[in-house]
């Protein structure tokens, strides 16, 4: 459960990402759409004009649709399908998707046996696929490791870059990664642990990111074994 403090931050920063990414599509369509407004625009640059009218509403279009997942996951109202999870698997599919999707991105990965996890499997890969790629996206080399502990209370999973800065805000809005499903769209990675979030604390977890000058940005998520009841 949140905490009112918690919530509050949680909708600055929900608030602060929604800003971030409609101010560039908004900004490209009326830029267009005023250059579209004259009558001394060649054939070819209307074309240029309104295809960049498309593209930049297709994003906003999605945009929504991302924001409206992360609204029902934080409301309760997206419902789950739980199944048995082993979350080292998981884990180990989302570094290949990443080196698939990300071609100069890598994570290694050291997992531990454990209990499996009730969960919503592709929500759990999205968690996982989404907290791996920010941490390895801002790191110098682009890379990092991940680790997982399991314990009566559920999972640890520990995600470190060496050679990678506190990961601010002005990271997160500025980095990118590719979704791993097609049309493999690009979000910023701001979005992406937005979605991070609502995920994990749907399963009753958390995500938090972490910063230590001897071992690197991070961020560790925390995952009981059972999904809680209302």
């Amino acid at each position: 459960m949140r905490t009112p403090t918690n919530v509050f931050a949680l909708q600055a920063r929900f608030l602060a990402v929604v800003s971030h990414e409609l101010r560039t599509p908004l900004t490209t369509i009326a830029s267009f759409t005023e250059s579209l407004d004259t009558d001394d625009l060649a054939p070819a640059e209307r074309s240029v004009a309104l295809a960049a009218v498309r593209r930049n509403t297709d994003r906003m279009l999605a945009l929504v649709e991302d924001l409206m997942v992360v609204s029902r996951l934080q409301t309760g109202d997206l419902e789950l399908w739980p199944t048995t999870v082993d979350p080292g698997a998981v884990i180990r599919e989302v570094a290949e998707l990443l080196a698939s999707q990300e071609p100069y991105t890598a994570a290694t990965v050291r997992t531990s046996d454990g209990p499996p996890l009730s969960a919503d499997a592709p929500l759990l890969r999205d968690l996982f696929y989404a907290v791996v790629g920010t941490v390895a996206s801002g790191a110098a080399d682009r890379s990092a490791a991940v680790s997982t502990e399991a314990g009566d209370a559920g999972w640890r999973i520990t995600v470190t870059a060496r050679q990678s800065e506190k990961l601010t805000d002005e990271h997160l809005m500025a980095g990118m990664l590719a979704d791993p499903d097609p049309p493999h769209r690009r979000r910023s990675t701001a979005l992406w642990m937005l979605l991070a979030d609502a995920i994990a604390n749907r399963h009753g977890g958390s995500v938090e990111l972490t910063f230590d000058p001897a071992t690197g940005a991070g961020a560790e998520i925390r995952l009981p074994l059972t999904i809680p009841t209302e």
